[in-house]
């Protein structure tokens, strides 16, 4: 179903502690260039002082910025991490906190993990279709350098922090959302997990050290070969409903997931690396965070125009896989 569907504005916030892979290679041991080999990132920003809310605070007041409006101009606020700062309020919650207490409006939060950005874009498009909201803002704020197992360099030296956020509506151009698909992969569930901070693994119910169910757990080999045997099906369908070819798409907004999952994006779809907006190697793994700050990096970076299509595109814990084609 094509939506009316326009970016207002958008920021980011990066925190201000840059953290390079040599670093890591000597905090925990590794021999020089360790941790760049294994993920294919140089650098990345780590949270030190700054929490979620705070840093989605600035990266929100970024984007009502450039879209000059004012935060009593919103309708309504969805917080898309796939992390919480804690379990109870929710995040979007946390975040609203941030700015006066006497404003007011719905926000509320979404989990698809790394696809939440994406999903709360979905989710928004078919809101301002129904014509009850009018612009809609977006956040997604990680700090993902916390529960890192270091005993794998791939993992824990793969993720930074930071925050995006997205500020849409509609309005008299052609700007739209073309087509959406998002599929979950149960079989994957658990090849990428956090076994802690629920109801199944409450702290009250664990006797001895909690550590380790705080702790990310990937299974990057099955992750991989289930993600190539569904992706190029999954693609196929989205073109369908898009009723493009691939040859159509201008530029393609992934999720930056690894290295390796770029690599073999570009390489299974046949893309050109010019139109692929890459930024792991200087940010790493942002979670949620990542793809619509790929998205960011496009629309500040590169010569877009009015009618481009883009193909934002990503993977998450679960296993899911989320796209979307849009015309700018």
């Amino acid at each position: 179903m094509i939506r009316n569907f326009k970016l207002l504005g958008h920021g980011i916030y990066l925190p201000k502690h840059v953290v390079s892979s040599l670093s890591l290679d000597q905090k925990n041991g590794l021999a020089s260039g360790t941790v760049e080999a294994r993920t294919g990132v140089q650098q990345r920003y780590y949270a030190r002082h700054e929490t979620a809310s705070e840093m989605a605070k600035q990266a929100i007041l970024a984007a009502l910025h450039q879209a000059d409006v004012a935060l009593a101009d919103i309708d309504c606020l969805i917080a898309a991490s796939g992390t919480m700062e804690q379990a109870i309020p929710c995040n979007a919650a946390k975040v609203l906190a941030q700015f006066t207490p006497s404003l007011s409006f719905p926000a509320f939060d979404i989990n698809m993990t790394c696809l939440s950005g994406l999903m709360a874009m979905d989710l928004a498009a078919n809101m301002l279709q129904g014509g009850q909201y009018k612009r809609i803002l977006i956040v997604s704020s990680e700090v993902a350098s916390v529960g890192l197992d270091w005993t794998n360099p791939a993992i824990g030296g793969l993720f930074g922090d930071g925050a995006v956020a997205l500020i849409v509506g509609v309005d008299d151009s052609e700007a739209r959302v073309d087509a959406s698909l998002f599929r979950t992969y149960p079989q994957g569930v658990a090849h990428c997990e956090i076994q802690g901070g629920g109801s199944l693994n409450h702290p009250s119910n664990i006797a001895g050290d909690y550590a380790p169910y705080g702790m990310f757990r990937m299974n990057g080999k099955e992750l991989y070969r289930l993600t190539a045997k569904v992706i190029m099906p999954f693609c196929t369908e989205l073109l369908a409903k898009a009723r493009i070819t691939m040859d159509a798409i201008d530029w393609v907004v992934p999720h930056q997931a690894s290295g390796l999952a770029l690599q073999h994006l570009v390489r299974q779809l046949g893309l050109c690396p010019t139109k692929v907006i890459n930024m792991l190697q200087q940010r790493g793994n942002q979670i949620a965070v990542s793809l619509p700050a790929a998205l960011h990096e496009l629309l500040t970076t590169k010569p877009v125009k009015p009618g481009d299509k883009v193909l934002l595109i990503g993977t998450s814990a679960g296993l899911s896989l989320g796209a979307m084609v849009m015309t700018l």
